[in-house]
């Protein structure tokens, strides 16, 4: 019976692949077929990015945010292809994973993230992110080590947010929806006394009841609450120079992370934990941006100080009752420099990154619950770092259609960790410091056709600096870094009927794979896989006039652990968490002046989430719809997410006695209204 359950299931799997596959390909035999009006292609800077750089640049504009109603970084994820960002269910914690790199369940990511060329300093800040106030979201695939200061080994995503305006403009809006969901957004900003000194001021205030019952307390397990308050000062006067200053302050105070141990029924309903958990968190990011632009150079120094906080009490029904108390407290300052110069035939950039953590400690209570087995345990960190990097590319044009690029990183990572584990038998104290250096190079070739196209062939090596377990004996062995030798074929094109093309192939060699395991009592421990690979291909479609806006994304992925010294009985099996094929469609279609409908698909596909690759999860699709109106600065919006109510899971937790399973959010409806003046 179980085997042809398997079998079903197989079959059900096979079945929504070839759908997701057939409906791509309809969607572009129907593009061809169809006479589309030719429009003139006036590409932005985020577009010329696009087309100009050598690796693959996703690039998600204020009408794709829209059309998908995306309002934090998990949700932005599905527009990107081979790309997955998940968690726990709470803000501090999130994993992404981008064409087979992965922070799984770790602090660190692979990734780097910029806010208006600003690194969010520490991957809690990841999920800090106020999206009323993006404008616009590119994401480079591939390690960036010599366009960027901050490490980013499989990636950057930087996001860009509204600049203070010369003319004076507000907007306000507000919404509700299902569980009690309300938000409410305002921003004011024009000109001061002084014409060239501009500012803004934008608040934005989010809630929910959440979607998970505590069966045990009667309350709301899940619950969001976010608070975020945003200020810029710039300083643009009629001379190469601009300057802007900026703050933003969030709050945010969660309920709990509701895992279904052991079981998929009834996903919303926890019924083992006697309290309501929290997660609360406090971050603050001042920043002051100089940049001086000539007609042959820029010059950008990018300044930066970070504070967060986490505090959260998480209860697991296991082993009659665990307590577990988190306090976190992490600052942070850095000081990027960029200069690129433009040759007649070429381009240089040359940069220097310096990032200090200042603080980052940690400490973690364990209380067990049965009271003739009372046991508390208590791990206190400090794990500061220190990053200096120097990085540059060169590049240089061949003629009209083709063009060199070679750059180089060096990056030096000194990193600190002191740990005192305070059990109640013994208490054991151990430090150790220890300092990383590698030198990363690229190398590009591409060829730019007369049809407006891009084909490029590159290569870049990608860096994750080693560290420390954070439970361990005494005795402090550090992990190694993680690299990676990245190979990627792309190419771009730009149509004459505004319909964009980006395709690419990629393969990535990766070194001391870093992967995380869990024990029986959710404590983690950091293995290496020796050798592994990930290999896929990608495919992003966009057509957009004034009337119709349709995107389309699609990637698949192949990964292995090659190599796994000392466990060979896991070698061949996949990476953990990533998806093996994601895909998503959408649209949006003014049908008669001032209304328009949007919608959209999204796929991910199955995932194992531990490395005998014996738990694993089937893909999923959402649907989402919304109808709006628009007119005169008035915008309404009536919508509907994951319209057929799709249970699924979208995140897991394996360790060898218990399976935790987190579910994605059900159907929620609800509208928005705002007016613009």
């Amino acid at each position: 019976m179980m085997a042809n359950f398997d079998l079903i299931n197989k079959q059900k799997r096979y079945i929504m692949k070839r759908k997701i596959t057939l409906s791509i390909l309809l969607f572009l035999v129907t593009l061809n077929a169809i006479e589309l009006p030719s429009i003139q292609i006036e590409f932005s800077k985020l577009e010329e990015t696009q087309q100009e750089s050598a690796s693959t640049v996703n690039i998600v504009d204020k009408d794709k945010l829209e059309t998908s109603n995306i309002k934090s970084i998990k949700e932005f994820s599905s527009l990107v292809s081979n790309t997955n960002i998940s968690g726990i269910g709470n803000r501090s914690d999130k994993t992404f994973t981008i064409r087979g790199i992965s922070n799984y369940v770790t602090y660190e990511s692979s990734i780097a993230m910029y806010i208006d060329d600003v690194p969010v300093p520490f991957s809690y800040g990841f999920g800090m992110v106020d999206f009323n106030n993006v404008k616009s979201i590119e994401v480079l695939k591939g390690a960036q080590g010599t366009l960027f200061g901050k490490g980013a080994e499989s990636g950057v995503i930087n996001i860009y947010t509204q600049a203070p305006s010369k003319e004076f403009k507000t907007k306000i809006s507000a919404g509700y929806g299902s569980y009690n969901t309300q938000e409410f957004y305002g921003l004011v900003s024009g000109p001061t006394v002084n014409e060239y000194l501009t500012y803004s001021l934008s608040i934005t205030k989010e809630s929910s009841d959440g979607f998970s019952q505590n069966e045990q307390t009667g309350n709301h397990f899940d619950t969001k609450d976010f608070l975020s308050f945003s200020t810029k000062l710039r300083y643009n006067p009629d001379t190469p120079l601009d300057v802007s200053l900026s703050y933003s302050k969030s709050k945010s105070d969660d309920g709990g992370s509701p895992f279904k141990i052991n079981t998929k029924e009834n996903p919303f309903s926890i019924d083992n934990e006697p309290t309501d958990d929290s997660v609360k968190m406090d971050s603050d990011m001042l920043s002051l941006i100089i940049k001086y632009k000539e007609n042959d150079y820029t010059f950008t120094s990018a300044t930066s100080y970070a504070k967060q906080s986490v505090l959260k009490n998480d209860y697991v029904g296991i082993l009659g009752g665990l307590d577990m108390v988190f306090d976190i407290d992490i600052v942070e300052v850095t000081q990027e420099f960029r200069l690129k110069q433009n040759f007649e035939n070429s381009e240089l950039l040359v940069g220097a990154f310096y990032s200090d953590k200042l603080q980052f400690d940690y400490k973690e209570k364990q209380d067990f619950i049965p009271a003739l087995n009372s046991l508390d345990n208590i791990n206190t960190i400090e794990n500061p770092d220190e990053n200096i990097a120097l990085f540059s590319q060169y590049k240089y044009y061949i003629g009209e259609n083709y063009a060199l690029m070679a750059g180089l990183r060096y990056q030096t990572t000194k990193r600190s960790f002191s740990r005192t584990l305070d059990y109640t038998a013994s208490t054991t104290s151990a430090d150790s410091q220890t300092t990383w250096k590698h030198i990363l190079p690229t190398l590009s070739l591409s060829y730019y056709g007369e049809d407006d196209s891009h084909t490029y062939l590159t290569y870049s090596k990608g860096y994750r600096p080693g560290g420390y377990n954070y439970r361990t004996s005494d005795t402090l062995t550090p992990f190694e870094p993680e690299t990676t030798d990245s190979l990627e074929l792309g190419h771009k094109r730009a149509l004459e009927s505004s319909l964009t093309l980006n395709s690419a192939i990629f393969y990535n060699l990766i070194d001391n794979l870093r992967i995380n395991t869990f024990t029986p009592y959710l404590a983690t421990e950091t293995l290496n896989a020796k050798k592994a690979h990930s290999y896929g291909a990608e495919l992003e479609l966009n057509y957009k006039t004034d009337n119709l806006n349709i995107y389309s994304a699609c990637g698949i992925i192949k990964t292995e652990m090659a190599e796994f010294q000392n466990s060979p009985q896991y070698e061949g099996n996949n990476i953990i968490d990533v998806p093996n094929m994601t895909a998503s469609i959408g649209a949006k279609y003014n049908f008669i002046p001032n209304y328009y409908v949007q919608s959209d698909v999204k796929y991910m596909g199955e995932r194992y989430y531990n490395i005998s690759n014996s738990a694993k999860e089937s893909g999923y699709a959402l649907v989402n719809l919304g109808v709006g109106y628009k007119k005169d600065g008035w915008e309404a919006l009536v919508y509907a997410n994951n319209l057929f109510n799709k249970e699924y899971v979208d995140f897991m937790i394996y360790t060898p006695t218990n399976n935790y399973y987190h579910f994605g959010d059900p159907r929620v409806l609800g509208f928005k209204v705002s007016k613009s003046f």
